[in-house]
């Protein structure tokens, strides 16, 4: 399936990407507006890393960047969901500037304000079907001493694959691996419904 994304912005993704310096210095990086509306509604914008980006991939990396900024806010409502059981009152019941984590509205109100979703990682060498697969990586405002690289979050178009709270940017390669033993999630504490391991 094709997921439309603009083609101007595209080209301008590309030539930054293809420069000498790319990624090296500020004026180097790719970024990504992202913004999405309904109850839990925000925007960000995001530093895109393309791992194993080379000629000929340029249709996988536009569909890829398609999906997820056309489902951005399926994808981060996902996030909050999977991150509710952890942390709110069931898990270790976060305090935050808002108050005791226990709903959804809870966990978006302490999300950072600005740029929420600070990376998005898109794994070239990782296809599913039509697109890659990615993550995104994002802060939270919370006590429970919250890692300053964030929570990073593993998708295949909208299925989470596995989420984790430091070692952020290591989850997009090592979700599969037998070490979690199945689970989708890094924490030993209660994980959403259907996702306890085997």
């Amino acid at each position: 399936m094709i997921y439309p994304y603009d083609e101007a912005t595209f080209q301008k993704h590309l030539a930054i990407m293809r420069h000498e310096k790319y990624e090296r210095f500020e004026k180097y990086l790719v970024r990504i507006n992202l913004k999405w509306n309904g109850p839990y509604s925000g925007r960000s914008q995001a530093i895109l890393r393309a791992i194993g980006f080379q000629e000929g991939r340029e249709e996988l990396l536009k569909n890829t960047l398609g999906f997820v900024t056309g489902h951005i806010r399926t994808l981060y409502e996902t996030s909050l969901e999977a991150m509710l059981p952890v942390f709110g009152p069931g898990g270790v019941g976060s305090e935050t500037e808002h108050g005791v984590v226990k709903t959804l509205a809870d966990l978006h109100n302490a999300r950072s304000e600005q740029d929420f979703i600070r990376e998005i990682q898109i794994n070239l060498d990782d296809v599913k079907d039509d697109i890659a697969v990615f993550s995104f990586i994002s802060e939270l405002e919370y006590e429970y001493e919250a890692p300053e690289d964030g929570c990073e979050f593993v998708f295949d178009h909208d299925q989470l694959l596995f989420w984790g709270d430091g070692n952020t940017g290591d989850h997009i390669f090592d979700y599969a691996d037998e070490f979690w033993n199945g689970s989708r999630c890094e924490f030993t504490g209660p994980l959403p419904a259907g996702e306890e391991s085997s």
